[in-house]
């Protein structure tokens, strides 16, 4: 989704990284790469400004630490110890804060979300989301009564969940057709998740996919029929279908709307993937608003498939004057090819077709050739940044290795690398010892565990069944060493993924939408919660500030409704969050 517009300079394009009126506007300052100080280097004094006295610490330190207090200092961490040791630490102007005996854990990590898309979506698209909207006509009737009080030519964006195909009642989705009549005086989008979408005639018509156009400008595809003719399916548009947040509408989200939502679950810190023409707003955002109560890490996308992406990344970083505990410039992103959910990761055996959005013997799509993607990671690793690489299907992932492996084995030293979703759907023995030796020299991977949840029963209905048993092996991940960062993906498309307690009572129980699936790649509860902070923070390169709670790293925790090491294990997804500190500061209560 590639464009915004703003009342003053009109439409910018998401998809250019070349100077913009927008970008002008908002940066004047000049640009420097903020340095982020070791915790070893750190010195407290010796009054904290406030200890957190009587809880069940969890630590996640290397030596597997509990605690019952917490002393901290200008938002860092000066001391853990039992209650008594702590309290000696007690100044005149110290604080004292009683978690009431609460388990107390690290802050969570989301490690692969896109924040400002999620609120937009929320916020301003036709929700037909399954299961509240169960059929496809339940999904039109919705699309028609929007289109009813909204001026004619303007779009109208609308939200399914991903695999709706598999979900309503019809086994199928809207049709061009019904969303020409639906909506006749208006372009309309309807995304089938994140991947596809299927558009109606006015909406190809102003994106100029007509007869004979398969491929659109910045990486998406357009299914054709056998005359030529679009069938209204397009796949990975994500920089080529314009969309229209305001800026004030941007600066609210991430000022705060994003930090409400994500502080409410529990998290301090968030990877948070931004479109390269959003950024503008969020570096102004970052200079002159107040202090957050979310740390964004930030990785950038140019285009779906990053043809665009500069040579020099320094217009990404933040400006002069932003505060780097609580935003940074980390990395770039490039996906390589699509989702398995909607039949487009690609993948080597062709997926069970499906006649309206496949096209014959249909192995998915490639969206990234293998010289761009080396280039992705080459950009990155010159630059001291991290690349993140979306290989959704096993021919995707050996593409994304393969770039990472010609990376990493010509540099002398170690360079951070990602890749997205890694073994979500499908994973090769092979790939497994590919990322296993990679991973002492930087490879990082991301896992979505709640798609367990929703995406296995449509899995073993989009792919061979040999295939889809391969997927969600987290027990094999961890026995590798790969150490799965968790990401919750959130787009808005499912709403309920932002909960970072279903993610780990799917991740322990191994219960999925097709029952429980694979109960020997159960991970334990220390690792679900380590998936989440620690293993989540080295997958950014910051440990050494956040993960764990030790001395000199930021003061971030979750204390929990319930002792998650003690409940039994169907009782996790039922687990809320009793306080966000962030900074040694409640943020959610």
């Amino acid at each position: 989704m590639t464009q915004m517009k703003c009342a003053c300079h009109g439409l910018v394009n998401f998809s250019s990284h070349s100077p913009n009126t927008l970008r002008r506007s908002l940066l004047k300052a000049a640009i420097t790469v903020p340095a982020i100080t070791s915790a070893t280097t750190w010195a407290a004094s010796h009054d904290p400004d406030t200890v957190f006295i009587n809880g069940k610490i969890t630590t996640l330190d290397a030596a597997h630490s509990t605690a019952t207090a917490i002393a901290v200092k200008q938002g860092r961490i000066t001391q853990l110890g039992d209650d008594a040791t702590i309290r000696k630490l007690v100044g005149p102007n110290t604080r004292i804060v009683d978690f009431k005996g609460k388990r107390v854990v690290p802050g969570f990590i989301d490690a692969h979300c896109h924040p400002m898309e999620t609120i937009y979506m929320q916020n301003d698209w036709v929700d037909a989301r399954y299961p509240e909207v169960p059929t496809v006509n339940a999904a039109l009737e919705r699309i028609q009564a929007w289109a009813n009080k909204t001026e004619a030519g303007k779009w109208i964006f609308v939200a399914c969940v991903s695999a709706s195909q598999n979900k309503f009642l019809e086994k199928r989705l809207p049709n061009r057709g019904e969303l020409d009549r639906a909506a006749p005086n208006n372009p309309v989008v309807l995304a089938n998740g994140t991947h596809m979408a299927v558009a109606n005639s006015m909406a190809l018509k102003m994106l100029g996919v007509t007869k004979g156009i398969s491929k659109l400008k910045h990486g998406g595809s357009a299914l054709l029929d056998a005359t030529g003719e679009p069938t209204g399916v397009l796949t990975d548009v994500q920089a080529d279908v314009p969309t229209t947040p305001t800026v004030e509408e941007m600066r609210d989200y991430y000022s705060t709307g994003i930090q409400k939502l994500w502080n409410q679950y529990g998290f301090t810190s968030v990877l948070a993937i931004t479109p390269s023409a959003a950024l503008p707003v969020m570096q102004h955002v970052a200079q002159h608003a107040k202090p957050p109560t979310l740390r964004y890490t930030v990785s950038v996308w140019t285009s779906s498939n990053a043809h665009d992406m500069p040579e020099d990344l320094s217009g990404f970083e933040m400006p002069i004057g932003t505060n780097p505990d609580f935003y940074r410039f980390g990395g770039i992103k490039d996906w390589v090819d699509g989702e398995n959910d909607c039949r487009t990761g690609y993948m080597y055996e062709a997926y069970i077709g499906h006649a309206e959005t496949d096209p014959p013997g249909n192995k998915g799509t490639l969206v990234t050739p293998q010289t761009d993607i080396d280039r992705v990671v080459r950009i990155a690793a010159k630059q001291k940044k991290f690349s993140m690489l979306h290989c959704s299907g096993d021919r995707a992932m050996d593409m994304g290795l393969t770039a990472i492996e010609k990376l990493m084995y010509s540099n002398k030293g170690n360079t951070l690398a990602r890749i997205e979703h890694f073994g979500m759907f499908q994973m090769k023995a092979s790939q497994l010892e590919r990322a296993r030796k990679l991973k002492p020299r930087g490879l990082h991977i991301s896992i979505q565990p709640t798609w367990l949840l929703e995406l296995v029963k449509a899995d073993f209905e989009n792919m061979p069944a040999a295939v889809a048993k391969t997927g969600f092996q987290f027990r094999k991940m961890i026995d590798a060493g790969l150490e799965p960062a968790a990401g919750t993906d959130m787009t808005g498309i499912y709403m309920g993924n932002i909960n970072p307690f279903t993610a780990m009572y799917a991740s322990v129980t191994r219960n999925s939408d097709r029952g429980v699936f694979q109960p020997e790649q159960a991970v334990s509860v220390t690792e679900a919660l380590s998936m989440w902070t620690i293993w989540a923070a080295r997958s950014i390169g910051e440990s050494k500030l956040k993960g764990s709670l030790e001395i000199g790293k930021y003061a971030d925790m979750v204390v929990l409704s319930d002792d998650i090491f003690v409940i039994s294990q169907d009782k996790i997804k039922d687990l809320t969050v009793a306080s966000t500190i962030v900074n040694g500061e409640v943020v959610y209560s």
